[in-house]
């Protein structure tokens, strides 16, 4: 059953940080997915809806911090909406 197929959704809000790492190592499913890395636990994540085979648009987002809604099945999170987060500057006052 595709993790898309899935009847039973309960969706949540996770907020944290994309990044990049290889999934399926040494199998035939190997390649780079996006895993959104959060207090609750890390996510293989991809837009719902998504085909799971094409590129992930969520990639170009690496590095950065999202909140997203979705939900979970098994290990991956199917994110149906999704906004980078802005990081406050730590010194906004600092002399350049």
């Amino acid at each position: 059953m595709s993790a898309d197929n899935y009847h039973e959704r309960n969706i949540i809000l996770l907020t944290g940080r994309l990044v990049l790492r290889t999934f399926g190592q040494r199998s035939k499913s190997e390649h780079l997915g996006v895993y959104l890395v959060t207090d609750q636990g890390d996510y293989l994540i991809r837009p719902a809806g998504a085909n799971p085979f094409m590129d992930n648009p969520l990639m170009k987002l690496a590095g950065k911090t999202i909140t997203a809604e979705g939900y979970i099945v098994d290990y991956v999170f199917l994110a149906s909406s999704w906004k980078e987060e802005v990081e406050e500057d730590p010194h906004p006052d600092a002399a350049i």
